[in-house]
């Protein structure tokens, strides 16, 4: 039974890598530098030339019109130069004609004047809040970098939340569905009056940075970011004032991306889902890229939160105010953005949205409310013992306050779960050990009745159990009992963040990656095959010697584990070895 429940634990292990081959995970979404049609590149000097202004370098068309068209959103700043299309920072438009096939739109733009030069130029305003560092743009008003000073990356720097390539979008970027209406959002300098550095702190506890376009169109964008002292979680508000866009009726969409960045490409880690998860209707929605038909998916109804989540980090938008539904959008093959749709009424919206960005770590989620502790996923098999998931983990950061190690956590975790379960484990292995010993009756009892009268040979086998008091489910139930657990601790322990860059000692320099030099694998190889050696079976010498390949078969299994994990479970291999040679060895009862 002891066999049969080893077994049983190795099913689930082995389904995660079976789910890997038949179902790979998506590809990373942030590899593929393809610019992105919809937005202006920005000139490679625009950092050491002043940036025009968008009341200035987008002047008003010479036919005053009553309602100005999305074409003029990008006016010309030269009328003699051909063939180009001006970006926001400089350039000259083609003839009227080609402005309007560029925008969509269906009648030429007269030329409007030259532009006249602006002061305002392009700029960064980095916000430190807790263990992350903000640095926000005032081109577009976006994030353009989240660093982790807590986490590091595989080179021991600060982890960058954020991944961009060339030609994408960053993440806040507003969007519609009209390009040149997502050149004059995301590519536009917006004013900002807000300081270069600025920190949150008990003696500054809210920090506000705002930014405000206000184009010759008419259009008016205004953008807030609200952060607090000790509040992980920040807020961004924005207003857009685009009536006089009214028959285009645009729909304005708030978006992260593209993807997330934090992961460690070293870790296989096929369990885990990684991508776009919303949580909506009271479910857990996971958006898989490879199986988007469309290039957006839109989901609305009871909505929490629409998240970029991997094994250790997430980014979560949780919509406050105006927000109509969370869309997952594609805007090429590799490139994947989670947003929120704000109401729009007339091309005009206002919208409030509180953003989570950093670790999945389990109090910060609980404390964070807004259901953000569903970011936390244990896998298939592991959420169906989240409830036990839980105060594993809180027990592992209570050890790890005494210890201030978490591989030392992780021992003294251990030896108090086999503590809890040192009866059932007792009387387990003192119920084998009496099967054993009844062992020779019970096959003197099968050959006199070889052939003959099963029931009768029931009946006398189950007086031979009565009569040495034991059972053959003795040694089954207990184990039973602590599967439960050990799955749980398990899970806990494999999707644990505060792992991540944690290391334990020698070699160990982190708990979260294999062990480089394969030391601890072994050793949990060698005491499986103590154990098994130890341990009384009824086999027959060929099933024996088949069930002595299952060590083998584990070893070469948590070879690429975390080494956290191998500890625990070669601990706890140690500690049962001890169990059974006090019952088999001293115990005379």
């Amino acid at each position: 039974m002891l066999i049969a429940c080893v077994l049983s634990l190795g099913v689930f292990v082995l389904w995660g890598w079976l789910m890997s081959v038949i179902q790979p995970r998506p590809q990373a979404l942030d590899s593929d530098p393809t610019a992105l049609e919809q937005t202006a590149e920005a000139p490679a000097d625009s950092q050491k030339k002043s940036a025009p202004s968008e009341d200035l370098a987008m002047p008003v068309p010479s036919k005053i019109v009553e309602e100005p068209t999305l074409e003029s959103l990008i006016p010309s700043t030269d009328n003699s130069a051909p063939n180009k299309i001006e970006s926001e920072t400089g350039g000259a438009l083609t003839s009227e004609e080609e402005i309007g096939t560029e925008f969509g739109g269906e009648e030429p733009v007269s030329a409007p004047p030259t532009a006249v030069a602006s002061s305002i130029p392009e700029r960064t305003v980095e916000v430190v809040s807790g263990d992350l560092t903000f640095i926000l743009s005032n081109r577009g008003g976006v994030i353009r970098s989240v660093g982790s000073r807590h986490m590091k990356s595989l080179k021991g720097e600060d982890a960058e939340l954020v991944p961009h390539e060339e030609g994408e979008i960053y993440p806040m970027t507003l969007l519609t569905d009209h390009a040149g209406m997502n050149k004059a959002l995301a590519q536009s300098i917006y004013q900002t009056d807000s300081p270069a550095n600025q920190v949150v702190h008990e003696g500054n506890t809210k920090v506000i940075v705002s930014f405000h376009l206000k184009h010759a169109t008419g259009l008016t964008v205004d953008r807030t970011y609200t952060f607090e002292h000790d509040n992980p979680v920040f807020k961004i508000e924005n207003k857009i004032d685009g009536r006089m866009f009214a028959a285009e009726n645009l729909q304005y969409r708030l978006l992260w991306g593209p993807g997330l960045g934090g992961a460690k490409e070293s870790q296989a880690d096929y369990i885990i889902f990684s991508g776009p998860t919303t949580f909506v209707n009271n479910e857990r929605v996971e958006t898989y890229p490879a199986e988007m038909t469309d290039e957006r998916v839109v989901l609305s109804g009871d909505l929490k939160w629409t998240a970029f989540q991997n094994k250790y980090f997430a980014a979560a938008l949780i919509p406050v105010d105006g927000i109509k539904s969370a869309v997952i959008e594609k805007l090429d093959e590799d490139e994947i953005y989670v947003g929120l749709q704000m109401d729009s009424v007339q091309s005009s919206a206002s919208g409030i949205a509180r953003v989570y960005v950093g670790t999945k770590e389990l109090q910060v989620l609980e404390d964070s409310g807004d259901k953000l502790v569903r970011l936390i996923d244990y896998g298939w098999f592991g959420n169906k013992f989240a409830f036990l998931v839980k105060p594993i983990l809180k027990a592992l950061n209570f050890f790890y306050g005494l210890t201030g190690n978490y591989g030392w956590s992780i021992i003294f975790l251990t030896c108090v779960i086999k503590i809890i379960f040192f009866p059932l484990t007792h009387k387990s292995f003192k119920s084998m050990k009496g099967m054993q010993k009844v062992q020779p009756y019970v096959k003197i009892i099968q050959e006199r009745h070889k052939g003959g009268d099963r029931q009768k040979m029931t009946e006398e086998m189950m007086d031979l159990y009565r009569k040495h008091n034991v059972s053959p489910m003795g040694g089954c139930l207990p184990m039973l009992l602590q599967i439960p657990v050990f799955i749980a601790l398990y899970h806990a322990l494999f999707f644990s963040i505060e792992l991540r860059g944690a290391p334990f000692m020698l070699w160990i320099t982190d708990l979260s990656e294999k062990d480089p030099y394969f030391v601890t694998p072994v050793i949990m190889g060698a005491t499986m095959i103590l154990q098994q050696k130890m341990t009384p079976t009824a086999m027959d010498p060929m099933q024996a010697k088949i069930m002595m390949m299952m060590p083998i078969v584990f070893t070469f299994l948590f070879i690429t584990f975390p080494a956290g994990l191998v500890i625990y479970w070669t601990i706890n291999n140690i500690l049962t070895i001890t169990q059974q040679y006090y019952i088999y060895k001293i115990a005379k009862d």
